[in-house]
């Protein structure tokens, strides 16, 4: 039976969702999903929607029924991505498959993709590039924890990507930036430059909210309502920011990019993924490493590397000295460094019903951080019966004091 037929379909919040999914991570993600609803509405409230937006989400617990069914309904081709927003004569959604992948990166690309949606209800097709880009990747990186949303996070890799495209001369010119076509964006994208233009479009974003102390944050909202209200990139830069200097804007933000800093918190929550990555593939040839160094002579030994995609990006990350450490910018001599700390689980940890298991595939490695602020963070481990194979969660968790 083709997925549209099996999958069921509520209204929860402000979204119309169709998915096959379990109905207790379904709620999950459509919870996630409205949070993340009322922080676009509450960041963007001065922008009226031009017109009702259909906000449909399509939920698949299968990368095949993902394929097929965009292919098929509405003629996209799918290949090489995790989800989408899309517009098109057969009808628009977000569409996201869910699989066993880790939750941190489903909440990115929902998050990233429900910016999307959200932003058309508001600009259409009039929000230049390197800002629906850089504010999907800027609220992409945000990190919910209950209800509340931290924004303005900002990822080691991304941060040095962008220091050594300042350093090197490979950015792309600011006037350049506001002027994009699509066209033009698909070609840089179709030439390998995806990594290079989504990072840059996230910086800009982040300097205009963030650099010098939030003094560009009101023009940009400024810049924003101009660009709602129809007027071409450029005019609306003008005049939100008063000035038509883009040449100082573009020496500003360079000299905020190569001083800027990775947020600790999103900086481990991504690591902690590579780390889980990796005593996965060691449990899955026998081996649990009991501590931190243990793991990473293990990953060492094996040149440990996991790809996955995100949007247009193809991300290989690999075994280096700095995915074992959290950055850190404490300068309190009271204040003690955020560390991973690895140990072996041991056997009352392990549910009952899962001990006769236990010898043919064993649990991986505990991993958690101690010390990180605000919260700290553990991997938890879900063994499938039926296969004897694992996934995790990362679990984000109050600080011991």
């Amino acid at each position: 039976m083709p997925w549209w037929n099996r999958a069921a379909e509520a209204s929860v919040g402000h979204y119309r969702i169709r998915t096959d999914l379990p109905a207790e991570r379904a709620n999950e993600l459509a919870r996630h999903l409205n949070i993340m609803y009322e922080e676009f509405s509450r960041r963007l409230a001065a922008l009226p929607a031009r017109a009702p937006a259909a906000m449909n989400v399509l939920l698949f617990a299968d990368a095949l029924d993902y394929l097929e069914t965009l292919q098929f309904r509405y003629g996209i081709d799918a290949t090489g991505t995790g989800g989408m927003f899309f517009v098109n004569p057969s009808g628009s959604a977000l569409a996201l498959w869910v699989g066993d992948l880790p939750r941190r990166r489903i909440d990115h690309v929902l998050q990233h993709e429900a910016f999307h949606q959200f932003a058309w209800s508001r600009f259409g097709t009039d929000l230049p590039l390197w800002v629906n880009e850089g504010l999907a990747e800027f609220f992409g990186d945000a990190i919910v924890v209950g209800r509340s949303v931290m924004i303005g996070q900002a990822s080691a890799q991304v941060v040095q990507d962008v220091a050594a495209m300042i350093e090197h001369g490979s950015a792309i010119a600011f006037a350049d930036m506001l002027t994009m076509s699509s066209e033009q964006w698909s070609a840089a994208v179709r030439k390998g430059d995806a990594a290079g233009l989504y990072h840059q479009s996230w910086s800009m974003v982040q300097f205009l909210v963030y650099g010098d102390g939030g003094r560009y944050v009101g023009s940009f909202e400024r810049y924003l309502r101009f660009l709602n209200a129809g007027f071409p990139s450029e005019t609306a830069f003008v005049r939100a920011f008063r000035t038509d200097d883009v040449a100082g804007f573009e020496k500003r933000w360079t000299l905020y990019a190569a001083r800027a800093r990775p947020s600790g918190f999103l900086t481990a929550l991504q690591r902690i993924e590579f780390l889980a990555e990796g005593a996965r593939e060691l449990a899955r040839h026998g081996t649990v490493p009991g501590s931190l160094a243990e793991l990473r002579e293990a990953l060492d030994a094996t040149a440990f590397r996991y790809s996955h995609s995100r949007h247009a990006l193809a991300l290989d990350v690999r075994t280096t000295p700095a995915m074992f450490e959290i950055p850190w910018t404490g300068n309190d001599q009271l204040e003690q460094r955020p560390v991973f700390v690895v140990s072996r689980p041991k056997l009352h940890q392990v549910p009952r019903r899962e001990r006769p298991l236990e010898e043919l595939s064993p649990t991986p490695a505990s991993i958690e951080t101690v010390l990180l602020k605000p919260m700290d963070l553990s991997v938890r481990w879900i063994r499938d019966p039926g296969t004897n194979t694992f996934r995790y969660e990362i679990d984000i968790r109050p600080r011991a004091r």
